[in-house]
This record gives structure tokens, C-alpha cells and sequence, in this order.
């Protein structure tokens, strides 16, 4: 077999590349030489398109005086007066005409008609004319014209005819004289034009027909021209191209008209083969490329044999001794002699790299181990960690598993090694059960960073189902390329299961279990909003227990809170599945009937009344007959915004109360004027009144610390009051229902802490008193819902340069759960800055614990009712003694309110409740006007 020329000749040696160089230096000269004799041809064609235009336009100026004479010699004919006698007469001088000019094979007369009367020659029968271009141009346009060429009829030669008009005294053309020129006369005009060798003189007429040409006349006058030619010979007119002709020759051809348009339409063509033009230059760059060729061969042989002496040797042994390197011989060397030339600096870089390999040795044998212990550690790590950790390679299969993840999945490391993720680590959504996308093949597709969708569930290989929370990302290499995925994922039942019970709580009232006002007010707006877009017929019943506050006030808060229990057990099953049955607070609940008939709303609310009315409370020894007032609203439009509708239904149920109590009420206008005489409800009107002549005011009520420390400060409550007409102070607990149902709240709590901010910064400027002074501020549910409220605090701080360690806000309880998000976001904003706070009420639902721990509150004020019936009610004790036991475990503070004895207070002290508030200790006082003005 033969061998190739690639296994023969190695390309990639050093000594062909050298060859290579030298034959990359020829190529510019090459190219210079070729690109001269370009130019040297574009000179030559630029030489040779002049030269051709001068002889064609020399041609063609020949060929126009021919014309141009016999034109002269048909306008000297027309006006002779033998043309216009009879045909004998005008033949007789037409035929001495003929004699006398030579070239001409005829003359003639034509009449209009184009009959041809009168000739030089004798007619052998009748001849018409009257079609030629040439004879009706000179009729229309009473001009000379020139016609195309033809094969005279009685002489047989080549001719082409000339006519010109014959006009009379009027000035109109009588008839038209024609002559027959001979081209052989055309040819002889350009017969003494020296032509170069090779060229081809053409004259073609307005058709394309040859009617002069050299070489060879007699072969081509009368043939049709090259369409190729002709068509450039009509575009161009006057200039140069080049042209392949009929003969297979390409020709420089010049053109040129015949004259101008009144003369004649005929052009002159002259071509030179092109090869003729541009020889000189290719025999010129031929010389010099045969040169060049022999001085490349020379330099590639001087290159063959002193690039062997001079580098290769000396590359040969540098390649040796890489070889034994490679081959792991450290002590190679290349033996070369050092010098300054570049050879000689890489082996003394080669020589120098074997000294530091051999020096670094041990010392990558002991980065091998200590890559080791770090391989180990975060081995170790990885399974310390509480969250579960996936690795894939970059076809998302698995290559490592954390034992928190085989926990998960049921997998182990061993048996899930190798499988795809999506098999071992699989997911669905919790709500719809169907399949959630694999993060792993999200991470590939997008190429970033992924995280769980809410509310995925993982299925264990053993049936165990986790909610789960996790996020991927990709490993990558060192030039950015994804080689696996890393995925990290924690099992979220329990936070999953909290926050469906904050949901829930959120939403419901803690004593009850029925929805809480801000849902039945939630639900109720959505159903007005419908009815813009469809008419419905809806039912809102107020209901407000009758003997209620004399339970309460009896038996204390235990019996109110069971008889409220009881209330809700009696009514939930009487109202339908679509109704919404809420508590709206203390003894009020709500009904909502959704497509519901005024007589079937009527019906329900009496049913309800009915078994309210029927049942009677028991508690320890005595019973209590229980009644209730309802005031029932029915509306199908959203003519009636939300407050509106809660203030009808208000007022229809004051209605039935001031009728007699235990009654249904349907609402009627008047309902309203009624309970306004009456000064009950409408606390919008009176609450705006309020805002307007000032009729808010602050008072503040000392809280003590009967467990002193070190760092202790004042501490007092502010109480906010309204002033009736007489200047009665309206307590909070009356208006500030009706505030929260018109959305006042948010109002009031921020005229609250301007005052308070304003009085407090002023105050600390006048004390001369060292110690701290803090004052607990109350924030609504109202408030908390507002997105601008905490920056309106914020503002305030800053605009009253108050510390912000001197103010404490206080959120209830009940407040703090069912808007928990919120009051997280208002705490987690301004705790960090100082500012302390406390949970109000704590106590009315022991659940409220579950949620303690998520709060960063400093104070836990205990529900009242508790501080007041402690003595005569030991689980009223019990409770306090578990909020103290629970908030001193937790690092919280507790205040005891309404401490009206000193048997309280030294009770509260022995249960280790650190701040007590109660007129037993302090009354309260006027705060706005400040403390000590006059």
C-alpha cells in the first residue's frame, strides 16, 4: 500500500512551518505583482477604450457626410420644376440625374398615396411605397429622412433610401423624392480609416442590419447584427463595452451614432479583442511570477537544511526531555547550552520547571491530603446540616444525598445513586394534586436559580407526604458551564400547619369559632361590589343579646364567654350553608343571607329570635332567661356602600330595643332619625363633630413596678376621651365601635400620636427628673391595615426628635392574631430603633399563646376582666398565674390593669406580676392639656 503524503510529510513539524514562513514572505511580493499587472490591463483598456471612440466617432462622421450629401442633393431636387411635370418628363431628368452622381442606384418621385410615378429606371409594373418609415416621416414631419436597408428590386444591390418632401407655394408636401444609395458608397467612406489588427468595424440601421462592416463587407452587409451587440449599441449610444461577439471573441467595442437624429439612426460599432489589449501586460507579469517562483524554491531549500542545523536539533531535545518529564523522570535534562537566543531561555525554563517539580512534590503529596480533610469536612457538614441536600450531574441523575433528604424521600444514598431526580424527588401541589415542575430540569432550562412553587408536597418513597420548601441552583465549572445541580429543601408541615391556623384565626372569632367582623365586613363588600354587575336580592341581620351584660357582670367572664359559646351552637345550624354567621363583637353578632327573599329573611331572622328566646343559660346555681334584639336590612343594589348598610342595620336593631326588645325590626328610613333622637347611634355625625371643635382628649394613668431593678423608668398609660355637649367625657368604650365601623380609627390613632408626640418631646425638654419616661400608646387593627401608617410614625419621630425608647405602642390581642402579618411588619420596622412594645387584652383566647413566641413584644397586659374577678373566681387566677408563669419564660414583662384594692395588689405581687396599673395606685389624669400647665 501506498503511503499518503501526509504520512510521509508531518505538517505539524517546526520544519514545515518554517517553510511555511518563508513561503508567507513570497506571498506579498505575489500579490504586489499580480495586483501591477491589473493595473497595467485597466491602463491598457483605458488606452484602448480611447483610442476606439476617436476612430469609431471618425467612422461615424464619414458615414454622416455620405448621407449628409445626398440629403443636400434631394433638397437642390425638390424644387426643380421638371419634378412636378408628367411622369415622361420627370423620368427623363431623373435618369440624367443618375448618370451625372455616382453611388446612386435610383431616384424617384412618390405621391402621397405611395405610389411611385416618376423613376430613374424604367418601372416594370406598378410600385407602392406607402408602408416605409422612412417616406411617411418625411410626409409627416416635412423633413429629410433616411429609411433601413434594403435589396434594390430592378438592380439587386445593397441599398438603403433617402427621401425629402416636395412642397408647394402653400407650404404643403405635394410628393416625395427618393434616392437609392449604394452602401458600397458607406463602405468606401471608411475604407481609409486604419483599423487596429483584429478589430471589426460594424454600422447597423435602426433594425440591426449590417450596412457597413471590416473586415469582409460583402459577407456580413445585409446580415443581422449580434442582438447582444445591437441591444447595446440602442443603450449606450456613444461610449464603450465589452462584449462576447457572434465568433466567440471578446471585444472592447467603442459606438458611435450615425449623425445626428434628423440625419439618420444608425450606429457605428468598432471592437478589439480584449486579449490583444491586455497581452503586453500578462506577458510583463508572467516574467515577473517565473522570477519570484525560482527565488521561493531557493529560499525554501535554504530553509530545509539551516533550519535543521540551527533550531531543530536543539527543539528535538527539548521534546526529549519534556518526554522523560512526562514519563516522570524529574531529574531530566535538556543539556543545552545556555545562550540569549529564545531556544535557549526555554530550556533553561524547562531545565528550571524539573528542579521546581521535583521541590513541589512532597509538597502536592501533602495538599492531596489536606484537599482530603476538606473533602471529609464538608462531607460531614453536608450531613449535619437540618436541611436536605440533592446533588445531580449534568443530566440531572443523582450523585449524592444527604441523610436528611434519604429521610425524606424514602431513598437511600446507595439505592437513589445514578436514578434521575424527577423518580426520587417527586412533587405536587397540595390544593390540586397535580404534578409540580422538577427544579432540577427548571434549573437547565433557565439556567439560574429556581425556588418551589407555594404549597408543594413531597411523596416519600414509603407513602409519608411533607410539605416542603426548597431551591436549586446549578454547579458550574470553572468557564461558567452547568455539570450538575445542587437542590436544598426543608420539611415545612408544621410552620404550613401554623399558618393555615393564623389563617383561620385571622378570619374567626377565637371565643366562637364564627367568622370575626373584619371577614363578615370582607364578605359583605364583595357581595355589594356584585351586585354593580348583577342584581341579587340579599339580607343583613344585626342581632344583640338582651341579658347579656347582666350574665356577665354576675357571674363574671367565664359564664359570658359560655353563654356566647352557647348562643353560637344554638344558631349555626338555623341559618343556611350560603349565610355568613359572624360575632361583630362583645354580644352582637352578624348574619349575612346571600339570595335570600325579604319573606324567607323574615322567616329566618324570626326562627333565630325564636330559639334565642326559647333557651335559658344555666350557670352553677342560676338561670337567666335570654333575649335578642335583631334589625334586619334588605338591599339588592350597591346604592348602599358597606358603612351605610352596617349603620341600617344598626339602627333597625336599636329599634327593636327601644320598642321592647326581644323583636325583629325591618329597616326604614326613619330608623335612622330615631336612633339619633335618642343619641345611641349615629356616633359618625358626633365623632366628626369631634375632629372639628377639638372634642378628643388624652388622659394618662401611671403604671407602677412592684419588682423594682436597675434601669427602671416611668411608665403610664394614655386613655383616650370624647366630650358630649356638656362637657361629659364619653368613654372610649362607647365610640370607639361606631369609629372602627366608619373607619374613623385610623384617623384617630394618628391625631393620638401627634398630640402625644408633641406633649411627650415637650415634656422631656422641661423634667428635670433623669429617668426615662414612657408612654404606652394603643394602635388599632384599623391602623395596622393602613400600608402608610408605619411611615407616618417614622415621620413623626423624626419631625418631634423624640427618642424612640420613650414611647410604647399596645396592640390587643385579638388585633395582633387576626392581622398578624401586619403587626409583624410594624413591630420588625420599629423595634429595631427602640421603640418597646405590648399586647393588650392578652388572655381572652389561652391559644393566643401558640402565636406568642412569633411576637417580639417587651409587655404582655393582661385582660381585665381577669385582674377583677381573681378573687372570687380561681380560674380567673389560674390564668393569670399561666400568662405570668409563660411571659417570665420568655423574657416578657406583665401588667395587671384595674387594681382597685390592696388585697389585689398584694395578691398580683405574689403571683410575680412585675407592673400593676389601678386607681388603688394611681388615679388617672388629664394629659392634654400637658401635665402641670395652668
Amino acid at each position: 500500500m501506498k503511503k499518503t503524503l501526509s504520512s510521509r510529510f508531518n505538517f505539524d513539524s517546526l520544519r514545515v512551518r518554517l517553510l511555511v514562513l518563508v513561503l508567507l514572505a513570497i506571498v506579498p511580493p505575489v500579490i504586489l505583482t499580480v495586483y501591477g499587472a491589473w493595473k497595467e490591463r485597466q491602463q491598457a483598456i483605458r488606452m484602448a477604450e480611447d483610442n476606439l471612440q476617436q476612430l469609431t466617432q471618425l467612422a461615424a462622421t464619414s458615414e454622416a457626410r455620405s448621407i449628409e450629401g445626398a440629403r443636400q442633393l434631394l433638397t437642390v431636387l425638390s424644387v426643380i420644376p421638371e419634378l412636378r411635370g408628367d411622369a415622361k418628363t420627370c423620368s427623363q431628368f431623373l435618369g440624367t440625374i443618375l448618370k451625372k452622381n455616382e453611388g446612386y442606384v435610383n431616384f424617384g418621385l412618390i405621391q402621397l398615396n405611395g405610389d411611385v410615378t416618376c423613376s430613374a429606371l424604367p418601372l416594370t409594373g406598378k410600385v407602392n411605397l406607402g408602408d416605409r418609415p422612412h417616406f411617411k416621416r418625411a410626409v409627416q414631419d416635412k423633413t429629410f429622412a433616411a429609411g433601413d436597408y434594403v435589396m434594390g428590386r430592378t438592380v439587386r444591390k445593397h441599398t438603403i433610401n433617402l427621401t425629402y418632401p416636395i412642397l408647394g407655394n402653400n407650404g404643403e408636401v405635394q410628393a416625395v423624392i427618393f434616392a437609392a444609395l449604394d452602401l458600397s458608397v458607406l463602405d468606401r467612406f471608411v475604407s481609409d480609416i486604419e483599423l487596429p489588427a483584429g478589430a471589426v468595424l460594424v454600422t447597423a440601421d435602426s433594425n440591426g442590419t449590417i450596412i457597413a462592416r471590416r473586415p469582409n463587407p460583402e459577407q456580413w452587409i445585409g446580415t443581422r447584427t449580434p442582438q447582444s451587440l445591437f441591444d447595446v449599441m440602442i443603450k449606450v449610444g456613444f461610449g464603450t463595452s465589452a462584449l462576447t461577439d457572434a465568433d466567440g471573441v471578446t471585444r472592447l467595442h467603442a459606438f458611435a451614432p450615425v449623425g445626428t437624429n434628423n440625419i439618420s439612426n444608425f450606429k457605428v460599432s468598432i471592437g478589439i479583442p480584449m486579449d490583444d489589449i491586455v497581452a503586453p501586460a500578462n506577458h510583463l507579469q508572467m516574467m515577473e511570477l517565473t522570477t519570484l517562483a525560482v527565488i521561493a524554491l531557493l529560499a525554501l531549500i535554504a530553509a530545509w537544511f539551516v533550519g535543521d542545523v540551527i533550531i531543530l536539533r536543539r527543539v528535538k531535545a527539548l521534546v526529549r526531555t519534556a518526554d522523560q518529564l512526562a514519563g516522570g523522570n524529574l531529574k531530566a535534562r535538556t543539556g543545552i547550552k545556555y545562550g540569549k537566543e529564545e531556544i535557549s531561555q526555554l530550556a533553561r525554563a524547562f531545565d528550571s520547571m524539573a528542579s521546581s517539580l521535583q521541590q513541589h512534590e512532597t509538597e502536592r503529596e501533602q495538599s492531596k491530603a489536606i484537599l482530603f480533610a476538606e473533602k471529609e469536612r464538608a462531607q460531614v457538614t453536608l450531613e449535619s446540616i437540618a436541611d436536605a441536600v440533592i446533588t445531580t450531574d449534568k443530566l440531572g441523575n443523582i450523585e449524592y444525598m444527604n441523610p436528611v433528604a434519604e429521610n425524606l424521600t424514602g431513598w437511600s444514598k446507595a439505592e437513589a445513586e445514578g436514578l434521575p431526580s424527577t423518580r426520587v424527588f417527586k412533587i405536587i401541589n397540595g390544593h390540586t394534586r397535580e404534578p409540580v415542575p422538577n427544579p432540577v430540569e427548571l434549573v437547565f432550562e433557565q439556567q439560574s436559580n429556581v425556588e418551589l412553587i407555594k404549597d408543594t408536597v413531597l411523596l416519600s418513597r414509603n407513602g409519608n407526604e411533607y410539605a416542603v420548601e426548597d431551591s436549586a441552583a446549578p454547579i458550574r465549572d470553572r468557564d461558567g458551564k452547568i455539570i450538575g445541580v445542587v437542590l436544598v429543601f426543608h420539611d415545612v408541615s408544621d410552620s404550613r400547619k401554623l399558618a393555615i391556623q393564623l389563617s383561620h384565626q385571622a378570619a374567626h372569632d377565637p371565643l366562637t369559632g364564627l367568622f370575626n367582623r373584619r371577614e363578615f365586613e370582607r364578605r359583605l363588600e364583595v357581595a355589594i361590589d356584585t351586585l354593580a354587575l348583577q342584581s341579587k336580592q340579599h339580607a343583613l341581620l344585626y342581632l344583640d343579646l338582651d341579658q347579656f351584660k347582666i350574665v356577665n357582670d354576675t357571674c363574671g367572664h367565664s359564664a359570658g364567654d359560655e353563654l356566647l359559646r352557647q348562643i353560637t351552637a344554638l344558631l349555626q345550624p338555623l341559618v343556611r350553608d350560603s349565610d355568613t354567621l359572624a360575632r361583630l363583637g362583645g354580644d352582637e353578632f352578624g348574619a349575612f343571607l346571600e339570595n335570600c327573599t325579604p319573606d324567607s329573611a323574615v322567616r329566618i331572622a324570626e326562627k333565630l329570635r325564636q330559639t334565642i328566646c326559647d333557651f335559658h343559660f344555666v350557670w352553677q346555681d342560676k338561670i337567666f332567661p335570654i333575649g335578642v334584639s335583631i334589625g334586619l336590612v334588605n338591599f339588592n343594589s350597591d346604592a348602599l356602600s358597606l358603612p351605610d348598610l352596617l349603620s341600617a342595620a344598626d339602627a333597625a336593631c336599636y329599634v327593636a330595643k327601644d320598642t321592647g326588645r326581644n323583636r325583629v325590626h325591618i329597616y326604614r328610613a326613619e330608623d335612622h332619625q330615631l336612633a339619633q333622637n335618642q343619641g345611641e347611634i349615629k356616633w359618625n355625625e358626633r365623632i366628626q363633630k369631634a375632629f372639628e371643635t377639638d372634642g378628643f382628649c388624652l388622659y394618662s394613668q401611671e403604671i407602677v413596678n412592684i419588682r423594682p431593678e436597675a434601669g427602671s423608668f416611668k411608665f403610664a398609660e394614655l386613655r383616650l376621651y370624647m366630650t358630649d355637649d356638656a362637657g361629659r367625657l364619653i368613654p372610649t368604650t362607647a365610640f370607639i365601635p361606631a369609629a372602627e365601623r366608619y373607619h374613623y380609627m385610623p384617623t384617630i390613632d394618628r391625631w393620638v400620636i401627634r398630640t402625644v408626640f408633641a406633649q411627650q418631646a415637650a415634656s422631656l425638654l422641661k423634667s428635670s427628673d433623669q429617668r426615662l419616661q414612657v408612654m404606652l400608646i394603643k394602635i388599632s387593627g384599623s391602623s395596622l391595615d393602613d400600608e402608610t401608617f408605619i411611615e407616618f410614625v417614622r415621620e413623626q419621630f423624626i419631625h418631634f426628635a423624640l427618642p424612640y425608647d420613650s414611647i410604647c405602642f399596645a396592640i390587643a390581642e385579638t388585633t395582633a392574631i387576626t392581622n398578624l402579618t401586619r403587626a409583624l411588619s410594624f413591630i420588625d420596622t420599629l423595634k429595631p430603633l427602640g421603640c418597646r412594645f405590648a399586647l393588650d387584652d392578652f388572655g381572652s383566647g389561652m391559644s393566643s399563646f401558640a402565636y406568642l413566641k412569633h411576637l417580639d413584644v417587651d409587655f404582655l397586659k393582661i385582660d381585665g376582666g381577669y385582674i377583677q374577678g381573681m378573687e372570687s373566681d380561681p380560674v380567673d387566677c389560674a390564668k393569670i398565674e399561666a400568662i405570668q408563669h409563660i411571659s417570665n419564660v420568655m423574657g416578657i414583662k406583665t401588667i395587671a390593669p384595674n387594681v382597685d384594692s390592696d388585697a389585689m395588689l398584694n395578691k398580683l405581687r405574689g403571683i410575680g406580676i412585675g407592673y400593676v396599673q389601678g386607681s388603688a395606685l394611681h388615679p388617672k389624669v388629664p394629659f392634654y392639656p400637658p401635665l402641670g400647665s395652668k
